[in-house]
């Protein structure tokens, strides 16, 4: 037995750049683990197993990193026009959120994860909120795979608006925080955690454009 150190900033920090060092055997690992061992494989890490797994926050960064670069291959459509009449510019207020949101949000997937782990803190609170953030970094990260595999598929499934990304991120959230005595309370946070995140999402870059822009 050896002491584990807890997850904190500079150990997240530290492990982000560290964890290129062996990224193939990282990434793969985390790829087959991940996807058929979604409990064990996290909170293994959160609790010091970590020695063959890619951190999760260059974890989430690479498979953001690939849909990000999918979907700037694919053209992109242009703004319709405005109508002449437009009461209190409502519809050109609208058409900017819409691109915003469609254009630029995706720049900001990764921020996510900083969302679902403030939830998951408040709702199951186990853990200290960097573990928290790691074990959601890596169910952003997986969840992003499903959102290229559906991206190639449907080249119009925005990952922001692709349901099943979400449900699976929940399901992964249910995995990993299952209580066996309160299955459905852990579902229903499980929902709850995806549900509020995604509001404060999208609510940003709408504060944004009314207020900023």
């Amino acid at each position: 037995k050896r002491n584990v150190d807890r997850i904190t900033l500079q150990s997240i920090t530290q492990s982000v750049f560290s964890g290129f060092v062996d990224m193939d055997k990282g990434l793969l690992y985390n790829l087959k683990h991940l996807t058929l061992f979604p409990q064990k494989t996290i909170l293994e890490y959160v609790q010091g197993k970590r020695r063959q797994i890619l951190n999760p926050v260059s974890y989430a960064i690479i498979t953001i990193g690939i849909y990000l670069f999918i979907d700037s291959l694919i053209p992109r459509g242009s703004k319709p026009e405005l109508q002449k009449v437009d009461v209190f510019g409502a519809q050109e207020m609208g058409v900017k959120l819409g691109y915003f949101i469609r254009d630029k949000m995706k720049f900001f997937w990764l921020t996510f994860a900083l969302y679902s782990a403030t939830f998951t803190r408040l709702f199951f609170r186990k853990y200290n909120f960097f573990e928290h953030l790691a074990i959601n970094s890596f169910i952003l990260g997986h969840a992003t795979l499903v959102a290229i595999l559906i991206r190639l598929v449907y080249n119009r499934e925005l990952i922001l608006f692709n349901f099943v990304v979400f449900f699976y991120m929940m399901f992964l959230m249910y995995k990993v925080f299952r209580n066996p005595k309160d299955t459905f309370g852990t579902g229903a946070l499980s929902f709850l955690v995806i549900f509020l995140s995604y509001l404060f999402f999208l609510g940003v870059p709408f504060v944004y454009v009314i207020f900023f822009t």
